[in-house]
């Protein structure tokens, strides 16, 4: 890599963590060959500029709580999502009743989903049901109004319909959920939808990549104890994996094959 001025370097660590959600220090030295010490001096310097801050060994960016368009999060470590997903089928009956969320994560199980039949699928994610009617499954969209960034639907005729309905397993997303105790949320309509998905729900699943674990949100929508398995990859740090297996049942993937 050609060698950039500390202002070139600090736009690109930004957009890096933007989309990476967290970068540790030693990866951003290796990414630029450059010392640890100067990529220390890059985050003093992004983080009295605004831009980004520091949080233990790894860099976060400052506003934790945006809420990007599902497209763009669905690119983001699209390879572990698929497996995660994958590893999904194993916990879900045939011609079960199927909850989806607007998540990223989610939106990949509905990719993989519209590939078989026979299941009842209810979502309140416009990009999801698209997915979906290649397939030959019965798909059921919820009510409320249309929120175009994120291509779901909420409000009050969202939740209606969820408190009238009972589901074999919901699938969910989460966004960083460190400092919580449980899946969590950018989104207020988004909590309360995935609050009754896991409330009216045989089976909850929370499908996230590794990543989350070392990002914050703004809310929760769950405790760890009411979900019934968090499947995400093989990155996730020993020390959270061991925290959450005291009130969940944690399934990881091996990246050792992408």
């Amino acid at each position: 890599m050609a060698k950039l001025s500390a202002a070139d370097r600090q736009a690109q660590i930004v957009e890096l963590i933007n989309n990476n959600g967290t970068m540790k220090i030693a990866e951003l030295a290796d990414f630029f060959q450059v010392s640890r010490e100067t990529i220390r001096r890059d985050m003093i310097a992004l983080s009295n500029a605004g831009s980004a801050k520091k949080w233990f060994n790894g860099t976060f960016v400052s506003h934790d709580f945006n809420i990007q368009p599902v497209d763009t999060r669905l690119s983001i470590n699209q390879d572990s999502k698929i497996l995660i997903c994958q590893e999904v089928f194993q916990f879900i009956p045939e011609n079960a009743v199927v909850f989806i969320d607007a998540g990223s994560t989610a939106l990949c199980f509905a990719q993989l989903l519209s590939q078989k039949s026979g299941y009842t699928v209810i979502t309140n994610s416009i990009a999801a049901a698209n997915v979906l009617a290649n397939g030959n499954n019965q798909v059921i969209i919820t009510g409320g109004s249309l929120n175009i960034s994120v291509m779901n639907v909420t409000g009050m005729q969202t939740i209606e319909f969820l408190e009238r309905i009972k589901i074999d397993v919901s699938i969910l997303g989460s966004e960083g959920f460190q400092r919580h105790n449980g899946p969590s949320s950018n989104d207020f309509d988004d909590i309360q939808i995935k609050k009754l998905a896991v409330k009216n729900a045989m089976t909850s699943i929370v499908v996230a990549d590794s990543r989350k674990a070392s990002v914050s949100a703004l809310m929760q929508y769950a405790d760890w104890k009411d979900i019934d398995y968090f499947i995400t990859d093989d990155a996730l740090p020993e020390q959270v994996a061991i925290q959450l297996k005291e009130f969940t049942n944690v399934v990881t993937v091996s990246m050792n094959n992408t």
